[in-house]
């Protein structure tokens, strides 16, 4: 289906930054909708997610970020929790996103929107 091809565009590596960057977008737009977290909650999903918000450097600072935020929508539904804690990377790059954060705070770096992963970790 389309998230199973969204998410093979994010993990793929024949694929332009551009074109990652437009898949992780709309899977993050897709967690917008309560609706859709269950059913968004699945392997493939979360192995993109997790993929691009471990995505380190400026030309991947927009795909990491829309990673976060779909992360942190898919989190807010309680039964999404346990699957999401049982994905073998995704609690280490939550905290890689905070430690990043932080230093971005520490240094003075301003963002232009709210910082989710510390919340994210924490809840």
């Amino acid at each position: 289906g389309i998230l199973d091809t969204l998410s093979d565009i994010c993990l793929d590596s024949n694929y332009a930054i551009a074109d990652k960057e437009n898949a992780i977008r709309a899977i993050m737009h897709l967690s917008n909708e309560e609706s859709n977290r269950k059913i968004m909650c699945k392997k493939t999903v979360l192995n993109a997610l997790v993929t691009c918000a471990g995505k380190e450097g400026g030309e991947w600072r927009g795909i990491s970020e829309s990673a976060i935020v779909g992360i942190e929508r898919l989190a807010t539904n309680q039964s999404n929790r346990a699957v999401m804690g049982r994905h073998p990377s995704l609690l280490c790059v939550v905290a890689k996103v905070t430690e990043r954060e932080q230093k971005e705070i520490d240094g003075g770096i301003v963002s232009s929107h709210e910082r989710l992963a510390k919340q994210l970790l924490l809840s």
